[in-house]
């Protein structure tokens, strides 16, 4: 009796032992799935960034009061893929490689509003900008910083272009400056949709 009642520990032992194993061996490869789980999740985020949404800090004043310095925007990517950027939207664009090359200026996006689209004529006449012979309506812009010149030879805007200016029209070096001229289409990165950063300016756009 002794014997077959030590054979039994010894074999309860023996599968104990396994079972130990196994739960070791299950522990590399849930540690081994969790970190592919994190691969995966950090590799999303990343795409995300990349293709749809971003953070964009904004630098300078040129889109003052609607936008102030060090603000953090947040930026679609995808709108433009199915449409054109619309009048007043507010976008996140390269300007042409000239530019950057004549001004000896960093290459990198540029934030302006979009004030006219493909076929339309601007000018402006007295410190205000008319669209197709009409004074465009601006409510965002400030009375003391909202004087627009700079086109008083009329520009007819090709398919595939918009003219894109700061809110802060004294103070905003946009489609009016020459090496600038209307913005490509191809050149435009994404839309501006809400300041989330510092939560005190926390507001749509």
């Amino acid at each position: 009796m002794r014997n077959a009642n030590g054979a039994e520990i010894r074999k309860m032992r023996a599968l104990a032992e396994k079972r130990n194993e196994r739960l070791d061996g299950g522990g590399f490869w849930r540690t081994l799935d969790l970190a592919l789980t994190l691969f995966a999740v950090v590799v999303f985020a990343l795409a995300v960034r990349g293709a749809i949404i971003e953070p964009v800090r904004v630098e300078g004043s040129s889109m003052f009061d609607t936008l102030e310095n060090g603000d953090y925007m947040f930026v679609e990517k995808l709108t433009y893929a199915f449409s054109a950027p619309q009048k007043g939207d507010i976008v996140i664009c390269y300007y042409p490689d000239e530019y950057y090359e004549t001004f000896q200026k960093a290459y990198r996006t540029r934030v302006k509003r979009v004030v006219a689209v493909a076929g339309d004529t601007v000018q402006t006449v007295d410190g205000a900008l008319y669209v197709n012979g009409v004074c465009a309506e601006e409510p965002y812009l400030d009375k003391e910083r909202g004087l627009t010149t700079g086109l008083e030879t009329p520009v007819t805007l090709q398919s595939g272009e918009v003219l894109a200016l700061g809110d802060n029209r004294i103070n905003s070096n946009d489609s009016r400056n020459p090496l600038v001229g209307p913005i490509p289409l191809e050149r435009i990165i994404g839309k501006a949709h809400f300041v989330i950063f510092p939560l005190s300016h926390l507001h749509g756009v």
